[in-house]
């Protein structure tokens, strides 16, 4: 899957939950500063994420998803399995 392809299937996720305009996010978008991502919409997120590609992600790495780019990282990580 393409890089950037990932990040606007990160971005449609975060917008939605967040409640916030697609456009506001970037690839350094502080998640809980700049769109308001709770830990507990930080979940939701994960569980979508899960869904979306198919793959089980550890709630451990909630912990790293502070931007974008983070949840980019992770998913190339899982995905390249």
């Amino acid at each position: 899957m393409e890089n950037q392809e990932l990040f606007n299937k990160v971005y449609a996720i975060l917008a939605d939950i967040a409640e916030c305009d697609i456009n506001m996010i970037k690839p350094d978008t502080d998640l809980l500063n700049e769109i308001g991502v709770t830990s507990l919409m930080g979940l939701e997120v994960l569980v979508e994420l899960e869904r979306e590609f198919d793959i089980s992600l550890d709630e451990g790495i909630l912990i790293k998803m502070k931007t974008p780019k983070d949840i980019v990282d992770v998913l190339e990580e899982e995905l390249a399995v």
